[in-house]
This record gives structure tokens, C-alpha cells and sequence, in this order.
């Protein structure tokens, strides 16, 4: 019965085989250079070749077609064949991981634009780049960097001298081998990570379910989500956006939504948030109304309105600013000034947020508030905006100083300083302003205002005064 048994060849046998091969093309006076492997580095892998097949588990070798693909391949010689079936394996391992990740978190990773609109299910997966799924993988941490750098080179290998496409180079046998080696034990043999399952498990659940979410649930998800890694953090993060944004969206999960927005924004990098304060721009430029409404009162919820794209807040600034000022004209001004100076800090966190070309118009408006006007009752300003106003001037840098200084000698700030209760104003104004100050200059020229605040909205007529300030202010 034993000598029934099927036996494995000796290494040399396959490699002897080859020849055969050869003979036949050369009868039909096919050509032979380049096509099949030399004997030498057949010989590489017939000798190594079984103990790397023997070392695998038998439960992953009974249905792997592509290693009988592979072994075929390199007995007959055809190395870029063999090198390009281990390849298409590896790209159907990595959509798998992605489609256990969840397909509509990696497409969000890995399309952007209008093409998103086009990848919907597992189906769409062809129609992405082996470069782009490879990047979107290593970025998603379903594969580490090191193995990204390995398959990176590999795949550059099979487009280059694998039978992807023709070519006059060849691929050694050691080389085969070892990317042989990565692409099974570093790809086809690894599980996707608890993290990536975790996320795909969590928008499962979160587009599934019925009620709203307690203040218990929002807590414990709070605290798992500082265990995932910054990509998955990311990428749920535009996921959550987009399912906001999107018009079929129910009510209780667009409110699930908002309860850990806040925590997955607070957990994300200002490279995320910009792309998303950019993606709302393009639903503005595009006219989709509904979306840039819903894009904006996510914006809204996670604090996040200075991350909308440079003209976007220059131009919402510019219309606070107006309204600012208009509210201080108008009647009840103490009452309608605060709710409009909040929506400031929506766009404004630090002096950076603050657009350079609306930068001496809102100064102006939100100085004018805490002038106040020449009237005892609260020393002419209103109580609540009071402190909003300070926070606001709290900020600034050395520009923003030097667009306080400047509003001084604008004539409807400048005569309201003639009386004593907006000149003590103005010295607490200098009191917050004055410690920002960094360069020397700046400096300087806030202490020749605070030496002498009863005259200071006249300082702009006095030469020392312009001549101390000539690098930083145009007098003209």
C-alpha cells in the first residue's frame, strides 16, 4: 500500500522537470530568454521551497489554490507568474480586513471628493488602486508601517518585473521567497487588529439602535476611546460626519451622533478636523444646502467652526463683526451684544484662528462693546458681555495689540474717551492686553499708553508717540 502513496519529489526533480518545458517551446521556436527562471535559481526554490510549505498550518493550505498557483508557477520556471498569484491573494486579504473594518469607513479614508459618491459596497473594491488600498491599510492600521514599506516594495516589483507587464528583468529565487514569506506570514496569516473590530462595531451599533444614548453609555464609550489608535480615531471621526451630513439620516441617530461627537473631535488632530471644515466648504460651493446646514451644526456641536476653510470664516467674521457693531447702536445693546460676541469664539479659540483681513474689523467692533458707552449704569458696558469681551482680547498677539491701539483713534471709540468711565475702561483693557505683549516694541508703545490713560486716544498727535510706533503704524 505505501508504494501507492503519492511522494513528494526531490528538490532537484522540479527543477530537472523545467527543461522539459523548455525543449517544447523551443520546438515551436518560441522564444525562451526571460521567460523561465534559470536552473541555478530554480534550484533556490526547489530546495527551499518545501520546508517553507511543510512549516504551515495544514488548515491554511487546503483551500490556498493560489500556493498550487505559486508552486506550479516556479516549478515550470515562471517566476513573475508565480510572484503575481501571491500578489492577487494579498489583495483579496486586504479588501477582506478593509470589509471587516467596515467598507463605508475605508472608502471614507481612501476616496475623497465627488468620486466617494461611487464606492459603496465590497464590490467597488476593484475599482480602487492596489497603491491606494495598500496606503488607506497602512493609514487605518490594518497593516503596521513596516509591512506597508515590505508590500510597498513587492508591488513595485510586480509591476515592474512580474508578468503584470512585459519586461526584461528577473526575479531571483531568494527573492521570490522571502516576499513569499512576508505576504503570507506578515498578510494572509494576520487577523485584523480589536481596534479595527471595534470601530465597525461600534457604527453598527450606532446605526442600528432604536433610542437614544444615556449619559452612561456616552461615558464608557468617552473612555474606550482613548484606547484606539489615532487613524481609527480619525476615520470615525468623518464617518460620524458624513452619516450627520447625509439627508436620510434619523433624528435619533443624528442626536446619538452629537452625544460622542464631541469626545471623538477632542481625540483627533487638526489635520482631520480641516478636512472636514474643507468638506463643508464644498457642500457650500456645490449648493447642497441641506448638507452644509447639517455640516454646520456639527461644527457647531464640537466647537469646531475656526476649522471651516480661510474665506469661509473671514467671510462669517466679517458679517459678526457688523452685527456686532450694529447691536451696540441699537436699542437694549446690552442684551443683544453677547449672544452675537459668542458666536465668535465658534470660529476664534486663539489668535491664529483670527483671518489677518478681518482681523482690525472685528478688533474694532469688539473694542467698541468694551469701551462702552458714557453712562454709569454697569460703567457702560453689558454685564454679560462683559466677560466675553475680556476672553476675546485675552487672545490676541502682537497684531491684535496693535489693532487695539489703533481702534483708539477711530472717532467713534476716540470720543467716547473724553469721559472717565470709559477712560477706567480702557485702563482694564490695557491690563489684560499689556502682559501679551512679546516683542519690544509692542511692548513699549503699551507702556507710553498705560502711563498716561486720560490722554491716551490723543497719543496719536504726538511725534514721540508716532515715531516710537513708525515700524508698526502708518501715520499718513
Amino acid at each position: 500500500m505505501e508504494q501507492n502513496l503519492p511522494q513528494k519529489k526531490e528538490p532537484m526533480m522540479l527543477a530537472a522537470e523545467t527543461a522539459v518545458f523548455a525543449q517544447y517551446l523551443q520546438k515551436f521556436k518560441l522564444p525562451v530568454d526571460n521567460v523561465i527562471a534559470t536552473t541555478e535559481e530554480r534550484r533556490v526554490l526547489s530546495v527551499n521551497l518545501p520546508g517553507f510549505l511543510d512549516s504551515l498550518p495544514e488548515e491554511e493550505k487546503t483551500n490556498a489554490r493560489y500556493l498550487s498557483k505559486f508552486v506550479g508557477a516556479t516549478a515550470i520556471g515562471l517566476f513573475d507568474a508565480a510572484l503575481n498569484y501571491i500578489w492577487n491573494e494579498v489583495v483579496l486579504n486586504l479588501r477582506k480586513k478593509a470589509s471587516v473594518y467596515g467598507v463605508d469607513l475605508f472608502y471614507d479614508a481612501a476616496v475623497g471628493g465627488a468620486l466617494r459618491a461611487s464606492f459603496n459596497d465590497e464590490a467597488d473594491m476593484d475599482g480602487l488602486k492596489d497603491s491606494v488600498l495598500l496606503d488607506t491599510c497602512r493609514k487605518l492600521e490594518l497593516i503596521s508601517d513596516v509591512v506597508y514599506k515590505k508590500l510597498d516594495h513587492i508591488l513595485t516589483m510586480r509591476n515592474e518585473v512580474a508578468a503584470s507587464h512585459p519586461n526584461v528583468e528577473s526575479i531571483g529565487g531568494y527573492e521570490l521567497l522571502g516576499w513569499l514569506q512576508t505576504c503570507v506570514k506578515d498578510v494572509l496569516q494576520d487577523r485584523p487588529s480589536e481596534s479595527a473590530i471595534r470601530i465597525k462595531s461600534l457604527v453598527s451599533n450606532l446605526k442600528t439602535r432604536p433610542d437614544l444614548i444615556d449619559e452612561t453609555t456616552a461615558l464608557r464609550f468617552h473612555g474606550e476611546l482613548r484606547n484606539l489608535a489615532v487613524a481609527h480615531v480619525h476615520n470615525l471621526l468623518i464617518t460620524i460626519f458624513a452619516i450627520f451630513s447625509a439627508e436620510g439620516t434619523s433624528q435619533v441617530l443624528r442626536a446619538n451622533i452629537l452625544k460622542i461627537a464631541p469626545s471623538v473631535w477632542d481625540c483627533s488632530e487638526e489635520s482631520v478636523r480641516f478636512r472636514i471644515g474643507a468638506t463643508i466648504d464644498g457642500y457650500r460651493t456645490n449648493l447642497q444646502k441641506y448638507k452644509l446646514d447639517q455640516g454646520v451644526e456639527f461644527l457647531k456641536a464640537v466647537g469646531g467652526r475656526m476649522y471651516e476653510t480661510l474665506p469661509t470664516r473671514t467671510l462669517a467674521l466679517s458679517n459678526i463683526a457688523d452685527r456686532l457693531s450694529d447691536a451696540h447702536d441699537g436699542m437694549n445693546n446690552f442684551y443683544t451684544e453677547p449672544p452675537i460676541m459668542m458666536e465668535v469664539f465658534q470660529f476664534c479659540q486663539k489668535s491664529s484662528d483670527i483671518p489677518n483681513e478681518v482681523r482690525y474689523k472685528l478688533v474694532k467692533a469688539v473694542m467698541r462693546c468694551r469701551i462702552g458707552r458714557a453712562i454709569n449704569y454697569r460703567d457702560g458696558v453689558s454685564s454679560a458681555g462683559r466677560p466675553l469681551y475680556d476672553k476675546f482680547l485675552g487672545i490676541l498677539d502682537d497684531n491684535g495689540i496693535v489693532c487695539v491701539v489703533l481702534s483708539l483713534f477711530e472717532p467713534e471709540i476716540n470720543a467716547k474717551l473724553e469721559f472717565p468711565t470709559c477712560q477706567n475702561n480702557l485702563k482694564l483693557i490695557f491690563e489684560i492686553i499689556k502682559p501679551l505683549a512679546v516683542s519690544g516694541r509692542v511692548k513699549d508703545m503699551m507702556s507710553y499708553l498705560a502711563s498716561d490713560i486720560p490722554n491716551a486716544h490723543k497719543a496719536n498727535h504726538r511725534k514721540d508717540f508716532q515715531q516710537l510706533t513708525s515700524p508698526l503704524i502708518r501715520w499718513s
